[in-house]
C-alpha cells in the first residue's frame, strides 16, 4: 500500500459517533516547520506542578486511531521527507507516514498540544529529541522507527501520554553531557499514561544511552498507574550511572513495570530510585560481565527521597558485575511498607530474545541506516 505523508486536523472528536461526520483539512507538511534548535539542557528540573495547568485530562483518545486506516505495510526508509515541526497550542492533529531525517535540533516539538496522533513515522537521526512534548495531553505515539536520535519521546508536565508498538535503534544523548534515553517522563501525571509493546537496541560503539526508560518524578493514579509493559529492550551503557528501567526517580508514584525483557541493558537492570506505589513484577533481566554492570534490580530511597509501599514479585534475572560475581539484586532496606522478592535465575535461552530484534526494517536496512 502506498504511504501517503499527511498531517490532518480533525473536529468534533468527542462526538464521534454513528456515520462519524468528521471534517479533515489536509495540509501540507513542506511549509508546516518551524526552526527547532532550542538546545535542551538535561532536563531533570522540577518545574511547575502540573495540577495546577489549566488543560483538561482527555483520557485514552481511543477514537483518535480510528481516523485513518492503518497502513498494511510500511516501508521507512521510502517515506516522504519532512523538515523539522512545531506544533503549539493546537489540538485535533494526525501526523503520518513522514521521515524526519539529519535534524539539527528537535524533530517534533509539540507545546501545549491536545489529541495528537503521531504514526508511522521514521525518525532517523536528530541532535535533540525526536519527539519533544511539554505542557499538553491526549499524546499518542504509535508504529514509529527511531534511530540515531539524542532521546526518542521526552515528555515533560504532561497527561495522558501513550507510547506503544515504537521501534528504537541507539540513542546518544549522553556523548553532549545530557541525559539519553528512548523514553523519558518528567513530570507527567494522571491517567493513561503507557509505555507498552515497544522494541529498542543499543548497539556498543554506536549509541551513548543513560537509562533506557526513565520515570522523572511522574505520577499515576490508583486505578491507573504508569503502565510500562510488555517492552523488549538490548544493549545499554558505557554509563557506569544509568541501565534500563528507572521508577521513581526524584519522586512520582503509582507506577507498573511488568512482563519487560531487558538484555545487557548497563549498569542496572529495573530499579526503584524512590518514590510511592510501584510495582516491579515478572521481568527477565540478563547481563553479561561488562565494565559498567552492576545490579540487576534494586530498591534504594536515592539521595533521601521519599520511598514506600515498593512491590517487588515475581522477577527472573541472570546478571554478572563487573568483576564477573553474580549480583542477585538489592533492596536498601531504607523504603517504608515495602515487599522485596529476590529474583529468580533464568537462562539466556529463556530469555527469548530474537537476533533481528528491530522488525520494522530488514536486516539489511539496519545495518545501512545505522552507519
Amino acid at each position: 500500500m502506498k504511504n501517503i505523508a499527511k498531517i490532518q486536523y480533525y473536529m468534533d472528536l468527542n462526538s464521534f459517533s454513528g456515520r462519524r461526520h468528521i471534517v479533515f483539512a489536509l495540509v501540507s507538511f513542506l511549509f508546516l516547520m518551524t526552526s527547532c534548535s532550542k538546545g535542551l539542557e538535561y532536563k531533570r528540573s522540577q518545574g511547575g506542578d502540573i495540577t495546577d495547568l489549566d488543560f483538561p485530562v482527555t483520557g485514552d483518545s481511543t477514537a483518535t486511531a480510528d481516523l485513518i486506516p492503518d497502513s498494511t505495510i510500511i516501508d521507512y526508509l521510502l517515506l516522504s521527507k519532512s523538515a523539522a515541526l512545531s506544533i503549539t497550542n493546537d489540538s485535533n492533529v494526525v501526523i503520518e507516514n513522514l521521515q524526519f531525517e539529519n535534524i539539527d535540533g528537535i524533530a517534533l516539538n509539540i507545546k501545549g498540544g491536545r489529541n495528537i496522533l503521531i504514526r508511522n513515522c521514521f525518525f532517523n537521526k536528530a541532535k535533540e529529541e525526536a519527539i519533544n512534548i511539554e505542557i499538553s495531553s491526549g499524546i499518542k505515539i504509535e508504529n514509529c522507527l527511531f534511530n540515531g536520535v539524542a532521546t526518542g519521546v521526552y515528555a515533560m508536565q504532561s497527561k495522558s501520554i501513550s507510547v506503544k508498538n515504537n521501534q528504537f535503534i541507539n540513542v546518544r544523548q549522553r556523548s553532549y553531557g545530557g541525559r539519553g534515553q528512548f523514553i523519558q517522563f518528567n513530570g507527567v501525571t494522571g491517567e493513561g499514561n503507557s509505555i507498552e509493546n515497544n522494541r529498542g537496541e543499543n548497539f556498543a560503539g554506536e549509541s551513548d544511552p543513560e537509562d533506557l526508560i526513565s520515570m522523572f518524578n511522574s505520577t499515576g493514579t490508583a486505578n491507573s498507574p504508569i503502565s510500562i509493559r510488555n517492552n523488549i529492550f538490548r544493549g545499554g551503557g558505557p554509563s557506569t550511572s544509568g541501565g534500563g528501567i528507572m521508577t521513581g526517580d526524584y519522586g512520582g508514584g503509582y507506577q507498573v513495570v511488568e512482563n519487560n525483557t531487558l538484555l545487557d541493558p548497563g549498569q542496572y537492570g529495573i530499579a526503584s530510585a524512590g518514590g510511592k506505589h510501584i510495582s516491579l513484577i515478572n521481568n527477565k533481566i540478563f547481563a553479561k560481565q561488562q565494565p559498567f554492570t552492576n545490579n540487576p534490580l534494586y530498591v534504594w530511597a536515592q539521595a533521601g527521597a521519599g520511598c514506600s509501599d515498593i512491590y517487588v514479585k515475581g522477577n527472573r534475572a541472570n546478571w554478572k558485575n563487573k568483576n564477573g560475581e553474580i549480583n542477585g539484586g538489592w533492596n536498601s532496606e531504607n523504603c517504608a511498607n515495602t515487599s522485596f522478592e529476590y529474583p529468580t535465575t533464568i537462562t539466556i535461552e529463556e530469555m527469548n530474545v530474537p537476533e533481528h530484534l528491530i522488525t520494522m526494517v530488514t536486516p539489511e536496512q539496519l545495518v545501512a541506516i545505522r552507519k
